[in-house]
């Protein structure tokens, strides 16, 4: 089979990365070491004799029922009504996307897709051959999504699925309670599946923690499908493991069968890590560990674009790990050239970002995402220190060149 897909963020950061003096294009947090797991534990003994992963045998391929309880009890149980036979565990979260599209989607389904998103939860299905609508986020209302549009977007009995990314991915906005139920109510009138990528949660800098897409079943519609991993919140991206979450026992066949086809199962380390780093012992203190990083380098970050304000201004991220900054002529206002401008900056300081327009923008609108690179705050503050100090001096130099 030809595949269309064109991943370009990630060839932007691996072609790159290894000439960066700091990475900030990326978006997950700080990679934890076993030893780094152990020494947050509350209990660092049992954490240090669950990463004893001798003798391990083949999983299941829904995964462990251990870990399966373990991932059902992240979300609210009163909310949810998710419990362990709600839950496959996958190859990371890519696995877990790809497996619900391509279970659930042929070609020809109608699909409506948040938009900017992270690529390949558009790029599968437009891959997959589905005709596609794109949802978009409005940037002049703080990258709101507007109810009305979606209601318009919808083609019924054609519309099959509507995919979210939440928190969102590069904007690092999220959708509040209330939001998401009306997306449901919507979804339930027209029997459309949600699938919704969360794998930023629980990554919140707002007082209140949202529930999850999958935490409102009173509203008696069970063809939602939350995905994520432990790749962002956890710092765990070396640990391939993912899940999928539903309370829809149809869909959860689905996927079960056609990860019969594929990959099977996941490793038994990788599960016997899982099951640990989201147990009672771990999961506070590695999460409270991320939060005060995310706050500090998001008051960093601020700073700075306060300080650079004529070159440079941003949405300020309500959750996730990254936020889509735009730059600019300090003289007229209108936008730089994101993708020469992310080169100059690599070139001249080896500070990468990701420029939206070839690593987001889906190119049907020219100019759309001029100017706006994503911008990853959850890396270590001295990084983030450094990086924002080369990114001055640069801007300083634009302003000089542009005299």
């Amino acid at each position: 089979m030809a595949h269309d897909m064109d991943f370009q963020l990630v060839k932007w950061l691996t072609s790159n990365g290894p000439n960066a003096v700091a990475v900030v294009g990326g978006s997950a947090t700080p990679y934890l070491s076993l030893q780094e797991i152990v020494s947050l534990s509350s209990d660092p003994e049992t954490t240090k004799a669950a990463f004893d992963i001798m003798n391990r045998t083949l999983s299941l391929t829904e995964g462990g029922p251990t870990l399966q309880k373990t991932i059902a009890e992240i979300y609210d149980q009163s909310r949810s009504n998710i419990e362990a036979r709600n839950v496959i565990v996958t190859n990371a979260a890519t696995g877990a996307n790809h497996v619900v599209q391509r279970s659930l989607l042929k070609a020809g389904d109608h699909v409506i897709c948040q938009y900017p998103i992270y690529g390949p939860l558009l790029d599968e299905p437009k891959d997959i051959g589905c005709e596609m609508s794109y949802l978009r986020l409005d940037p002049a209302d703080n990258w709101s999504l507007d109810l009305e549009q979606l209601k318009a977007l919808i083609k019924p009995g054609k519309t099959k699925m509507l995919i979210l990314n939440n928190p969102a991915n590069p904007t690092g906005t999220h959708l509040s309670t209330e939001l998401q139920r009306e997306i449901i109510q919507i979804a339930k009138q027209h029997d459309i599946v949600i699938h919704c990528d969360e794998i930023f949660r629980p990554l919140f800098h707002t007082d209140e923690t949202p529930a999850s897409m999958i935490e409102h079943a009173d509203l008696d519609y069970d063809k939602v499908v939350t995905t994520s991993s432990l790749s962002k919140a956890y710092g765990l991206s070396g640990v391939r493991l993912g899940w999928i979450a539903t309370r829809s026992q149809r869909l959860m066949d689905e996927f079960t069968h056609y990860r019969m086809f594929t990959c099977q199962f996941v490793s038994t380390i990788d599960e016997a890590i899982a099951t640990e780093v989201l147990s009672s012992r771990c999961r506070p203190a590695i999460l409270q560990k991320h939060f005060s990083m995310a706050k500090a380098n998001l008051d960093l970050v601020q700073s700075f674009i306060d300080e650079h304000s004529e070159q440079c201004e941003w949405v300020r991220p309500t959750a996730g790990s990254v936020g889509f900054v735009k730059f600019k002529n300090h003289r007229t206002g209108q936008p730089v050239d994101d993708i020469e401008f992310c080169k100059r900056l690599m070139d001249s300081k080896k500070v990468l970002m990701a420029p939206a327009s070839s690593c987001f923008d889906l190119g049907d609108r020219k100019g759309e995402f001029e100017g706006r690179t994503r911008m990853h705050f959850t890396v270590e503050t001295d990084t983030g220190k450094k990086a924002l100090t080369l990114l001055g001096e640069f801007l300083d130099e634009e302003k000089d060149r542009m005299q």
